[in-house]
């Protein structure tokens, strides 16, 4: 399986999806097993369309961040 970016210290897995992602039914398609298949995995996934990568870089930055941030938290004491 191919994935655009992958952290496995976070178990984060990051997809960037062009507009052929949603006008594809095959391909949209493939994309949700490709995230059932990591989520079965542990893996937390996060996708962003390509053009708002260019348009709203600081948005997306920001969601990767944070994603990372809590996946890396230490656990807290029982």
């Amino acid at each position: 399986m191919e994935v655009d970016l992958l952290d496995r210290d976070a178990r984060i897995a990051i997809e960037i999806d062009g507009s052929q992602h949603l006008d594809d039914a095959d391909a949209y398609r493939r994309d949700r097993r490709k995230d059932q298949l990591l989520q079965e995995n542990g893996y937390f996934v996060l996708r962003f369309l390509a053009e708002d990568i260019g348009q709203q870089l600081e948005a997306v930055l920001n969601a990767i961040e944070r994603t990372l941030a809590n996946r890396l938290k230490p656990d807290k004491p029982k």
